[in-house]
């Protein structure tokens, strides 16, 4: 589902919980005054009063919806994190005036007529609230929403105040008004609970920090495993109400051009998105990794070490000698048979292929075709030219720093 899709999702589950908190409220306020029950109406009171922050809910999740303009060009979905803060400190408002509620009844327990009909209100207010707590907690949790799913934590919180009003109830009808604070005095210590955690996640998201850890670990590893990447520097990641904005700092192995680093980039974005849901933007900034361990691949036509004469030829030549050098000091060599030379189709990609298995990261040769090049570009492979007055591999290792880069195919 779309980032707007979903904003729109949770705008009409607000609309349609704030309809159904009306009708609620209404009915318990009826029933309350018709009844003579004090906690009745103080409930229909405090539902009234989360007919406001269902509208807030919606109010937020509509402003996301506004597309970015010049003074908010990250776009307006903060709000909703704003309003998520907002519901949160009502929940614990709610805390607190039903700490004051308990006390009250304690002092001034409450005589209830008509408490049938009360009750019936009360299990109907339970049922009714928990049914909406759960159809914001099933679409909030389905689209990310930090505000909906405050709002149907204070819903939830809600059921319970509502099944204090039936117990109230039972207990007036059995001669036991004192189980009404009782409650009251423990359900506001789970409310308490509940408001100072949705707000504190709130708080911390609008100062945009990341409280998933794990998840930059998971993305650090997948994002190393990339063909090209040598290593992953940094990565910020910031929520903005449903969206997700990243940057991300990478080492490339080797030099590329500004190509094949847009073609890196936008492989690290798709990455990312697996990993992380709702990304709207990911910055990535390649920077060339320097490369001091080389391991270099040269066409050879025999088997001599280091005084093999040199080949001109990709796909064609008999043997390869590796050369591994660090900080352009030679450490050790061996010669490979090619197994691609007798293949009547596709040699130099075949080479190619081969090549890159063996861990190279640099190879000379004196001409190249569209096939291989691309080939060992894509494989962040540098491609040097072979000088026409050389002519064994001491001698073009002795000339490894003067060798210039090939970046186009040449046959």
């Amino acid at each position: 589902m779309a980032v707007k899709e979903e904003l729109r999702a949770g705008a009409k589950a607000s609309r349609n919980s704030t309809i159904a908190l009306i009708f609620l409220a209404a009915i318990k306020g009826s029933v309350g005054f018709y009844s003579g029950s004090s906690s009745l109406i103080a409930d229909a009171i405090h539902t009234s009063m989360d007919i406001f922050t269902s509208l807030a809910v919606w109010v937020g999740l509509k402003l996301s919806l506004k597309s970015s303009g010049e003074h908010f060009p990250y776009g307006y979905y903060k709000a909703e994190n704003l309003v998520a803060l907002f519901v949160s400190l009502l929940i614990i408002l709610s805390g607190v005036e039903l700490v004051r509620e308990a006390l009250s009844t304690i002092r001034d327990p409450a005589e209830i007529e008509f408490q049938g009909l009360a009750l019936g209100a009360a299990v109907f207010s339970v049922i009714t609230i928990y049914a909406l707590s759960q159809y914001k907690f099933r679409v909030g949790n389905e689209i990310g929403s930090q505000a909906l799913i405050a709002d149907a934590t204070h819903s939830y919180t809600d059921v319970f105040s509502s099944m204090v009003v039936v117990v109230a109830i039972i207990g007036s009808m059995l001669g036991m008004p004192w189980l009404d604070s009782l409650g009251v005095l423990v359900i506001s210590v789970v409310i308490f609970k509940l408001g100072i955690s949705t707000a504190k996640e709130s708080a911390l998201t609008l100062m945009d920090a990341w409280l998933d850890r794990d998840s930059i670990e998971t993305i650090r590893e997948s994002v190393e495993h990339i063909p090209g990447v040598n290593r992953v520097d940094d990565i910020r990641l910031r929520r903005s109400g449903l969206v997700v904005f990243g940057e991300m700092q990478v080492e490339s192995a080797g030099e590329c051009d500004l190509k094949r680093v847009e073609f890196l980039s936008a492989e690290i974005e798709e990455v990312v998105k697996d990993k992380i849901k709702n990304l709207e933007h990911l910055s990535v900034d390649v920077k060339p990794g320097k490369m001091s361990e080389l391991r270099i691949a040269i066409p050879v036509a025999g088997s001599e070490g280091l005084q093999s004469k040199l080949s001109r030829h990709i796909g064609k030549t008999p043997y390869y000698i590796f050369v591994d050098m660090e900080d352009n000091k030679l450490k050790n060599w061996n010669v490979v048979e090619n197994p691609a030379a007798d293949l009547e189709r596709k040699r130099g990609v075949k080479t190619a292929e081969f090549l890159e298995e063996k861990g190279v990261n640099v190879i000379i040769v004196k001409d190249i075709g569209e096939g291989p090049f691309h080939k060992f570009h894509d494989s962040f492979i540098r491609i040097l030219g072979m000088p026409d007055d050389v002519d064994d591999v001491q001698a073009l290792i002795e000339r490894i720093t003067e060798l210039d880069v090939i970046t186009s195919p040449t046959e």
